[in-house]
C-alpha cells in the first residue's frame, strides 16, 4: 500500500513553494501518493511558525507524523535543510520518532468551559494590559497570590520559545514538564511573588484563581484565543500529542549550540 504524503506549504515563502514542488515529484517517483488530509505524512514547509499554524488547523488532533522543513530563519522546529531532494526523499524510511505532547487550558466561568491546546506555551494576562493578579495554586495547593504582567506556562518543546526571553530555563524534550514563568512578578515590601520559574511533574495541575473582576486574555502559541472573565483556570498535559521524524543527526544539543548560542 501507498504510503499518503500531505504537503503543507508556508504559501507566502518563494523558497517554500518551489522546495515542496521538487520534493513532491521525487515523492511520486518514489511512490508516495500526495493527498489533501488525514495523510501518514504531513511534511511542512516554512518557518518556526509553520507547525503551529498546521496544529491550529487540525486543532492540535492528528495521528500524521510531522517533518519539517525549514524555509525560514531560525527554524528550530524545523528540523531539515534540504539541499539533496533525493537524498531528503530516500531517507523518509529511516528517520527516528519523537513525540510532541500538547498540554492543555480549561477555563471556568460559571458553567461555561473551554478547552484550549499548546504545543509551547500558554501565555496568560490582563486583557487591559494592566497587572495581572491570581491565586496559583499547584494539585490544590497554594502557591502564592501573583502579581505581574503575566505567566507562562510552557513544554519542554516551548522552552526556548516565548519562555526563553522572559525568565525561564531551556528543558531537555526528554523531560516531561511544565514551566511555570512569571513575567515581570512585583517584589516589594508588600508583595512579594517568584522571580524565576518552577517546574511542576507531567502530571500536576496547575490552577489559577481569580482574585479580582478584571478580563484576560489566554495566547496559546502566540495567538489569542481567548478574552473574556474567569472563576478558574487549569493547565494540565493534554492526553493529544503528535508524532515528529527527524534524523538522528538533529540532536538537542546541537541544536542549543547551532541556533541560540
Amino acid at each position: 500500500m501507498k504510503k499518503t504524503v500531505e504537503l503543507y506549504v508556508n504559501s507566502t515563502k518563494e523558497v517554500a513553494k518551489i522546495l515542496s514542488n521538487k520534493i513532491a515529484k521525487e515523492l511520486i517517483a518514489k511512490n508516495y501518493e500526495i493527498v489533501d488530509k488525514n495523510a501518514d505524512i504531513v511534511i511542512g514547509f516554512g518557518g518556526d511558525g509553520t507547525l503551529l499554524n498546521l496544529l491550529r488547523d487540525i486543532n492540535y488532533n492528528t495521528g500524521s507524523k510531522y517533518i519539517g522543513v525549514n524555509c525560514g530563519t531560525l527554524g528550530f522546529m524545523q528540523d531539515f535543510e534540504v539541499e539533496d531532494v533525493k537524498e531528503f526523499v530516500k531517507n523518509i524510511p529511516n528517520y527516528i520518532t519523537s513525540k510532541l505532547r500538547f498540554i492543555s487550558i480549561e477555563v471556568i466561568n460559571g458553567k461555561d468551559k473551554k478547552i484550549f491546546y499548546a504545543l509551547n506555551e500558554f501565555n496568560v494576562q490582563n486583557s487591559n494590559d494592566k497587572s495581572f493578579r491570581t491565586r496559583v495554586e499547584i494539585n490544590d495547593e497554594f502557591l502564592e497570590n501573583y502579581i505581574g504582567t503575566g505567566m507562562i506556562f510552557s513544554t519542554p518543546t516551548g522552552s526556548t520559545a516565548h519562555n526563553l526571553s522572559s525568565v525561564g530555563c531551556i528543558i531537555h524534550p526528554e523531560i516531561n514538564i511544565i514551566q511555570v514563568t512569571p513575567r515581570e512578578a512585583i517584589a516589594n515590601s508588600k508583595m512579594h511573588c517568584l522571580p524565576k520559574s518552577i517546574c511542576v511533574p507531567e502530571n500536576s495541575i496547575i490552577t489559577l484563581v481569580s482574585s479580582s473582576d478584571e478580563k484576560i486574555k489566554i495566547f496559546s502559541d502566540g495567538a489569542n484565543v481567548y478574552n473574556g472573565d474567569y472563576d478558574r483556570i487549569n493547565i494540565y498535559y493534554s492526553n493529544r500529542s503528535m508524532i515528529k521524524l527527524t534524523d538522528k543527526k538533529h540532536s538537542f544539543v546541537k541544536k542549543i549550540r547551532e541556533k541560540l548560542i
